[in-house]
């Protein structure tokens, strides 16, 4: 039995270091270099080096022959389109945010709580060509920079938000946002408190300059729990805060909208609360 414990200690160990690699290398716009692979993870070089070459063999990872730096290949990407098709969730929300669009006249996105962050799951884009904002789906959500994420982490408790904020990278040096994100658990608290008070969250220059956003959670209506959120997103100058109201507004109708006929698993409550407790330690 303990020859059986130790055995399953190590598939898990392992299993956790290849999906923290793929989450490090989920940057398709670069390649990137073992050392620095090795040096996020915490790893000695030697054992990255091993993941690789067996992510390589089976086909998730390839090499550059002229750097020798790597990027994942198209199969996760391919395996989360799969999925995202299967579950139907371009059917049912598509139609909710070309509506919000082209009301706006502005990007409308989408996202889903997957345990302790925010994934993109659909977008619509509202603006004239040649006015377009259009940022990239597959990046991260910083969610204590983000309208998207301040929505999220305003249906949390303080604390259990304060945690995410912090796992994050909050406080850190170099700093992470864009050139107005908060940059105290203080300063987080009160944005938080905002939020959850008019009932959406903004934000602005605080993922990137020049950028304005403005979200809203969506709720499940049996629970109350964060399915995911929805937001507005543009150019400072064509977001001022005098439409932020009217677009919260819009944004709080689809979100209703969204949570009715949401395609994905909802979570419940017990599921929540060790999440939560998860985060907490």
């Amino acid at each position: 039995m303990e020859r059986c414990t130790d055995n399953m200690r190590v598939v898990k160990s392992q299993l956790s270091h290849c999906l923290d690699l793929f989450d490090v290398m989920s940057d398709a716009g670069r390649e990137h270099r073992l050392t620095d692979l090795a040096t996020h993870l915490g790893n000695p070089k030697s054992s990255v080096q091993r993941l690789l070459d067996h992510l390589r063999e089976e086909g998730w990872v390839e090499q550059n022959t002229a750097t020798g730096h790597y990027r994942l290949t198209l199969r996760l990407a391919l395996l989360g389109h799969r999925y995202m098709q299967s579950a139907g969730i371009a059917d049912a929300t598509q139609g909710i945010l070309n509506r919000v669009a082209q009301t706006t006249n502005e990007l409308v996105r989408l996202t889903v709580v997957d345990q302790t962050r925010l994934v993109w799951i659909g977008a619509a884009q509202g603006a004239a060509a040649g006015l377009l904002y259009q940022p990239s789906m597959g990046g991260s959500i910083l969610a204590f920079a983000t309208a998207n994420g301040k929505a999220w982490l305003a249906t949390l408790a303080d604390e259990e938000a304060c945690a995410i904020a912090l796992g994050e990278g909050l406080g850190r040096t170099p700093a992470s946002g864009g050139p107005k994100a908060v940059r105290s658990i203080d300063a987080l608290r009160a944005e938080l408190a905002t939020a959850r008070a008019r009932g959406y969250a903004v934000a602005d220059e605080e993922a990137e300059a020049g950028v304005a956003a403005i979200a809203v959670a969506i709720r499940d209506p049996q629970t109350g729990i964060a399915l995911g959120t929805t937001s507005v997103a543009g150019p400072m100058v064509r977001l001022p805060s005098a439409r932020h109201p009217a677009i919260a507004a819009t944004l709080a109708s689809a979100a209703l909208e969204l949570a009715r006929v949401w395609p994905l698993p909802r979570p419940s409550a017990a599921h929540s609360a060790s999440l939560a407790s998860k985060v907490g330690t």
